[in-house]
């Protein structure tokens, strides 16, 4: 668990998972048996156990999360963190979220990561591409722009699920944080040129 001093030092509206922690929400997995089973203590499966739970090593042992979707399981599964909405909407075109990830198992389907903002109010992106490329078994980084999360009703202004990560096949991801990060000067995202 996080010290409580340590999670108290966190901003929860830029910092969603800590060191394998959710910070300031609670997680869920889903699939179609039952959309939002919540998950105590980092470990646990959705209903019908398209995606299993548990935690891995980063830097140290028990710092990140590790998500197994389970290849026999011709379903979608999801990985979520929920929590108070949150007002994201001033750094739309100013910041990414920002998953420190590990591949383990590359997907051999679609995988997305998503922001909610309400339910039906959501937008995903598709990341299999630029996961596939990096080596399986190394930590890396992966910033995903605010802008480029969109869809007709999405809307940043009241995010409660700040992350989520779907595939309908199989895959191993391990996550040890994810945060929103100032974008590099210059870089515009999604943002259309002017």
């Amino acid at each position: 668990m996080i010290p409580a001093v340590e999670a108290q030092q966190l901003n929860p509206d830029f910092f969603y998972i800590d060191k394998g922690h959710p910070v300031a929400r609670g997680i869920q997995v889903g699939d179609p048996s039952n959309w939002s089973t919540s998950i105590e203590n980092r470990n646990g499966k959705s209903k019908s156990g398209k995606l299993t739970v548990g935690t891995t090593t980063f830097q140290q042992d028990g710092d990140a999360l590790q998500l197994t979707w389970a290849p026999r399981k011709k379903v979608q599964g999801s990985f979520s963190v929920y929590g108070n909405a949150i007002d994201l909407s001033k750094y739309k075109d100013a910041a990414s979220l920002t998953i420190d990830m590990r591949v383990d198992v590359k997907p051999d389907k679609d995988v997305k990561v998503g922001m909610d903002c309400g339910y039906p109010c959501r937008a995903e992106v598709q990341i299999r591409k630029m996961i596939s490329a990096m080596p399986r078994g190394e930590w890396f980084s992966l910033p995903i722009p605010l802008n480029c999360f969109k869809s007709d009703n999405f809307d940043l202004s009241k995010i409660n699920g700040p992350f989520s990560i779907t595939t309908d096949g199989k895959f191993t991801v391990s996550i040890a944080n994810v945060r929103l990060e100032k974008l590099p000067a210059g870089e515009k995202g999604c943002a259309e040129e002017e």
